[in-house]
């Protein structure tokens, strides 16, 4: 269901002229990159970090980049509604 939701987001920032698909483009090729560190689960390394601290390591960006997106997004379209209003 996740890699569904990565090749929608893909399609949907491939057709559009998005500003910020840019961001869009690094959230999903990190979450594919975490989902596989996930999967992989390997075990520590020198007994400090292991997958899964990875994937919450790389999680906390995301996250950040995410929600700077959806800002950039509800801007973006709160502006062009606004141009075709007037």
């Amino acid at each position: 269901m996740t890699m569904l939701q990565f090749i929608l987001w893909v399609v949907w920032a491939g057709f559009t002229r998005h500003p910020s698909r840019w961001k869009l483009w690094v959230v999903v090729a990190g979450g594919i990159l975490s989902t596989l560190i996930k999967i992989y689960d390997f075990p520590p390394y020198m007994g400090y970090v292991d997958a899964d601290a990875l994937w919450h390591a790389m999680s906390i960006p995301l996250t950040y980049l995410w929600w700077s997106f959806v800002r950039d997004d509800s801007q973006f379209g709160t502006t062009t509604l606004t141009k075709k209003a007037k």
